[in-house]
């Protein structure tokens, strides 16, 4: 575990985006923020938000609030994302264009504008479709700096090797406390070559139960938990009960209103979150033993969520489309496949393993497999959020090497070669050529390819 002194380095760094006024997400204003959504299943899946537009392109026509808008032909509403046309097979970058007369934020002037735009422009490769706030810059570059990294500008390789995670002890008093242990296993490339590829690697995820409350207003927005606070408006797409059953109420899915919702989700910690999946389970009847149906909410390891997936009768879900980009190595055509189940009598009302297969468009088979066990914590040892992100950026950036995805970008090399310092199950292997770029062509010194005399964390 890492020192007072060092924990506080990296807490300096997230104090500086603090001073800025970006520590945490703005409120979310569906008559604003709606119109920002420019695909339709991404704009379906937020409570607040419907698509009026094309039938036939997912990407032709406009997000609006709920209630705010009539839809007239040919265009037509699409209310939850099962609904929604195929998405487009161009995704439009989310990076904001900058010019030379803007003024540098505080972020890119306490870093310096060169770090900043590398460090910027490695995530937004790494996770297209990311919101990269200042926050999240300054926290990675505070992380690698405790890695022992230096700027691309003035060092070509990894100085030092993975470090264990910032943690705090936190005990389960209120609210359900879950590890989710999360392992995920790739065996194929990108299309088209879909060249062999086996990386494997577990991530242990802390997760809290939260109930939803009726009605989403100012005083029920925010749960404060032990593991950090779960904004219902401004990091879920579906905030209350009334949310999910103007969604999916109707006869065309469910037919009634749930009594109970509960939310099992990583929480914000420190202004980070990381929030690649959380779960919704319903409950037709408050006192029922366990939930009637389920919904996943797909998003970013820089913590946005972007799609939800459906599930009544607690079905299996098949061959839903993705709609997002978590990754370079997918479009939004991609599809997923899977579910949770429930542990067995008397424990019915907790979650055991929830599956999920990702295929790429007419793939029979799966390019990889997340499975992810929920094991009750009575305490964790919680790792500060947006450590397990630059863990999630450096695997990636590795996995993108191994596989021969071109980078020009310095700082996204120097993840790869920090993703090679971490635990594997499998380590990243193909037969696909090496990218060509000087900065993911370097070869990490020998001494950052083991640790002597620790045992890793399971990643």
């Amino acid at each position: 575990m890492r020192t007072p002194a060092v924990v506080g380095r990296l807490l300096t760094g997230s104090l500086l985006v603090l001073l800025s006024g970006c520590h945490t997400p703005a409120p979310y204003d569906a008559g604003g923020d709606c119109p920002k959504e420019a695909y339709c299943g991404q704009c379906a899946s937020h409570g607040a938000c419907a698509w009026c537009g094309d039938p036939a392109d997912g990407s032709r026509g406009q997000c609006v609030a709920v209630g705010r808008a009539d839809c007239a032909a040919p265009n037509d509403w699409a209310k939850t994302p099962d609904r929604c046309a195929p998405p487009p097979l161009e995704t439009k970058s989310v990076a904001p264009a900058t010019t030379s007369t803007e003024e540098p934020s505080p972020a890119a002037k306490a870093l310096g504008p060169q770090r900043y735009a590398a460090i910027k422009s490695a995530l937004t490769r790494v996770f297209p479709q990311a919101n990269v706030t200042d926050e999240i810059v300054v926290g990675l570059s505070e992380v690698l700096e405790l890695q022992g990294l230096r700027p691309p500008d003035d060092s070509a390789h990894v100085m030092s090797t993975e470090k264990a995670p910032i943690t705090r002890r936190v005990k389960e008093r209120e609210h359900p406390l879950y590890l989710g242990q999360a392992n995920h296993h790739r065996v194929k490339s990108v299309p088209p070559a879909s060249a062999p590829v086996q990386s494997e690697f577990m991530l242990e995820l802390p997760m809290v139960r939260v109930t939803l409350p009726a009605t989403l207003t100012a005083e029920s927005t925010t749960i404060a938990t032990e593991l950090g606070d779960v904004d219902l408006a401004k990091d879920h797409l579906l905030g209350s009960v009334d949310q999910i059953a103007a969604k999916y109420g109707g006869a065309a899915y469910l037919g009634w209103k749930p009594a109970r919702v509960d939310l099992i989700t990583p929480a914000r910690s420190a202004g980070w979150r990381f929030g690649a999946i959380a779960v919704y389970l319903g409950y037709k009847n408050a006192s029922d033993r366990g939930p009637s149906f389920y919904m996943l909410e797909a998003g970013t390891a820089t913590g946005d969520a972007k799609m939800i997936y459906f599930s009544p009768a607690m079905k299996p879900i098949a061959n839903v489309t993705s709609y997002y980009v978590p990754t370079p190595f997918v479009t939004m055509r991609n599809t997923y496949s899977g579910g949770i189940t429930m542990r067995a009598a008397p424990n019915e009302d907790e979650p055991d393993e929830l599956i999920v297969e990702s295929r790429s468009p007419g793939e029979k088979d799966p390019y990889i497999t997340v499975t992810v066990k929920y094991k009750r914590a009575k305490e964790i040892d919680l790792p500060m959020p947006i450590e397990l992100t630059v863990d999630a950026a450096a695997r990636v950036a590795l996995i993108a090497r191994k596989m021969g995805v071109p980078s020009g970008e310095p700082m996204e090399g120097l993840l790869a070669d920090l993703g090679r310092t971490f635990h594997w199950i499998k380590g990243p292997e193909s037969a696909a050529p090496a990218a060509t770029s000087s900065a993911n062509t370097a070869t990490p010194s020998p001494q950052n390819t083991a640790i002597p005399g620790t045992t890793p964390a399971p990643r």
